[in-house]
């Protein structure tokens, strides 16, 4: 049998290598858009698209470099079996998509991925072959066919590993890219051209058949390369655009996420500001303590509370000694810090966390303990006429002695739902008038003395 010689297309063969590599970057790009979509139906259109777009630029590179091959005989190609290979490409591009556009690479998942992928390049390349139709009869070299599918399948597993790096280094994301398209099209081209070695023709009487064939000559070989031109610039134009909306849906999104932090964080603002003011309307601007519009609500509240559950409740009533004397002799200055300093004995006293402090008018203060009896508020209240005269306040024009004491009137009651708040006050002023009246500096209880009208 007579071997015919083979010539090759160099200019057709540089295309065929480009148009791989084009397929490839094309087809990683989509591959972005597949993972992106959030939905299955957008994520088969991309997945959808990406691989005819990647299979069509491996077939057009394949048959490309078949178009590069010439002996000296016509070669006419059947077209079924042509059309066949073209669907054994898309399907292989949608493996490498899919294991692209995972979300991890495992080695399973490589390995797996790779192999797949290099069987179906295979599995193409030699049904376009089988697609030939001559009077040159082909022989192919079996180790040369096994290596071409282990470099298929090794060019592959390369690239779809080289394609995950982009994900970990934003910075050379598009440089990686371009690194495995120009590995997973150079993969193709060299599966391509080394099952080209390991085959080679004999002339043979043998006719075939021309029904269902076509022969392609240099215009359509033009065609090819500028359709599947046009495929991969359709994808990769449609593939950036999507990405640029997305960028631009993105940062809408993140713009919405700040201006809703914003408004949160100024939501929140107000809240710790209305919080303050609330605060600050219950509290008295010299001492700190609560005011007498705080003390008035926190005293009918209790009163009710110790009723519903038959429980005493006692309040102090406290008032500065001769604090008229103070302002005269050391003036209005002395008699507010004498004020500040008798309000933080009350407020540093051992107290529970329901009792109630507040400054009641003028020099006089309020003490309200719910749940204690009389021995308890006595002894409460003796606690802090001691604590009040260890200040040691200097005041001369005090009757009482040389320094700052307090008279407290004490009252404790077992009150009823119908019981008013005025008429428990008037009980601890009439004790606090009695220790007034019978000496100063002392505690006096109100059971002892007759509440005034």
């Amino acid at each position: 049998m007579q071997t015919l010689a083979i010539h090759y297309t160099v200019s057709l063969v540089i295309v065929s290598v480009l148009i791989s590599i084009g397929a490839s970057f094309a087809a990683l790009s989509l591959s972005d858009r597949v993972r992106a979509a959030t939905t299955i139906g957008p994520r088969r259109f991309w997945l959808t698209s990406g691989s005819v777009a990647m299979g069509v630029g491996i077939w057009s590179m394949h048959y490309l470099g078949m178009l590069a091959v010439t002996l000296p005989v016509p070669i006419f190609y059947f077209w079924p079996t042509v059309l066949l290979s073209m669907l054994l490409a898309i399907a292989a591009s949608s493996v490498a998509l899919s294991v692209v556009s995972g979300e991890r690479l495992t080695t399973r998942r490589l390995l797996g991925g790779g192999s797949m992928m290099g069987a179906g390049i295979g599995a193409m390349h030699y049904t376009g072959m089988a697609a030939m139709r001559s009077n040159a009869m082909e022989h192919y070299n079996p180790w040369i066919v096994a290596l071409s599918v282990i470099a298929a399948a090794g060019f592959s597993w390369l690239a779809l590993w080289i394609a995950f790096v982009p994900r970990r280094s934003k910075q050379n994301e598009t440089r990686m890219r371009i690194a495995a398209s120009v590995v997973m099209g150079l993969g193709i081209a060299a599966m391509h051209y080394i099952a080209m070695v390991g085959v080679h023709f004999t002339l043979t009487t043998i006719q075939f058949s021309m029904a269902g064939t076509v022969r392609v000559d240099r215009l359509g070989q033009s065609v090819i390369a500028v359709v599947t031109g046009l495929i991969l610039l359709a994808a990769f134009g449609t593939a950036t655009l999507d990405k640029w909306r997305f960028q631009d849906l993105q940062k809408a999104h993140k713009e919405l996420m700040q201006a809703q932090d914003a408004l949160l964080a100024t939501q929140e603002e107000l809240r710790e500001a209305n919080a303050m003011l609330n605060e600050l309307s219950v509290r008295d601007g010299l001492t700190g303590l609560y005011n007498r519009r705080h003390f008035d609500a926190a005293l009918d509240a209790e009163l009710r509370r110790a009723a519903r559950n038959l429980k005493p409740i006692s309040l102090l009533m406290i008032d500065v000694d001769c604090f008229k004397a103070l302002n005269d002799g050391y003036g209005h200055q002395r008699g507010d810090d004498c004020l500040r300093k008798v309000a933080c004995v009350l407020a540093e006293h051992p107290r529970r966390g329901y009792d109630v402090v507040a400054r009641y008018g003028g020099e006089e203060f309020v003490f309200l303990l719910p749940d204690a009896d009389s021995y308890a508020a006595r002894a409460a209240a003796e606690s802090i006429r001691h604590a009040v005269q260890e200040l040691k306040i200097e005041n001369y024009g005090s009757t009482v002695g040389n320094v700052v004491t307090v008279s407290i009137g004490v009252c404790c009651d077992h009150p009823h739902v119908y019981d008013e708040s005025g008429q428990f006050i008037r009980k601890a002023d009439a004790a606090l008038y009695a220790a007034k009246r019978l000496g100063r500096n002392r505690v006096e209880v109100a059971t002892e003395f007759p509440v005034p009208a």
